[in-house]
């Protein structure tokens, strides 16, 4: 259920997604976000399990650019640095580098209530591991006065020496490690979305979004 009050910031969790609204972005949007969101990592997340594409992340990316997501044909691979600190703490510098300082502070409010609930740590645990490798991504979203919606896109392939529910909040003394890092600056055609994909999107996610989608407390 998406936050409804477009004067507020809003965090949602989407299977092994953290989603942020920023103030402005209104319902519709966020609803349209959320939609492509899941159904893109609904694919991605089925494939790998049916063992039709072991490359999860390019998988989610050619699903979200179908819907009409406008970036790059695919993120860059970065290098992750040094491991200082947790997994969260570098996913927010890594936002506020790429972008603004007011998405980055979104994105570890987001984090900080997800680190709160106990119960959205387990939902999204469940959710973006696999074994000892997991696969999240952190969106912070804001409208544009063009119509689009700006968002970040960090994904990280996460490797851990043991399965804990807490990964993000650990680092590398807990032998927590960042294999893949991918971030790119992304935009959102709501329009395209709506008119071609909105339908589709919907009826598949409604079957499961009872079970991978939580809204965060912030």
């Amino acid at each position: 259920m998406t936050n409804t009050d477009a004067s507020s910031i809003a965090g949602q969790l989407v299977h092994s997604s953290v989603l942020v609204f920023l103030p402005g972005v209104c319902p519709q949007a966020r609803s349209d976000i959320l939609l492509a969101n899941a159904f893109a990592q609904q694919v991605a997340w089925g494939d790998l399990k049916d063992g039709l594409e072991p490359d999860w992340f390019r998988n989610y990316w050619r699903n979200l650019a179908a819907l009409g997501f406008d970036g790059k044909l695919a993120p860059v691979g970065r290098r992750p640095g040094p491991d200082r600190g947790s997994l969260a703490a570098q996913a927010v510098e890594h936002i506020s580098q790429a972008s603004s300082p007011r998405l980055a502070e979104a994105a570890n409010q987001a984090l900080e209530a997800l680190r709160r609930d106990d119960k959205a740590l387990r939902l999204f645990s469940a959710h973006s591991t696999v074994g000892t490798q997991a696969r999240v991504q952190l969106l912070p979203c804001a409208q544009q006065s063009n119509g689009f919606i700006d968002m970040v896109l960090l994904h990280m392939d996460i490797s851990m020496k043991t399965s804990t529910s807490d990964f993000l909040f650990m680092g590398a003394s807990n032998g927590i490690s960042v294999r893949d890092l991918r971030l790119e600056v992304i935009h959102f055609n709501l329009q395209g979305f709506r008119e071609d994909y909105r339908r589709r999107a919907e009826a598949s996610v409604a079957r499961t979004a009872e079970r991978v989608i939580r809204d965060l407390v912030l």
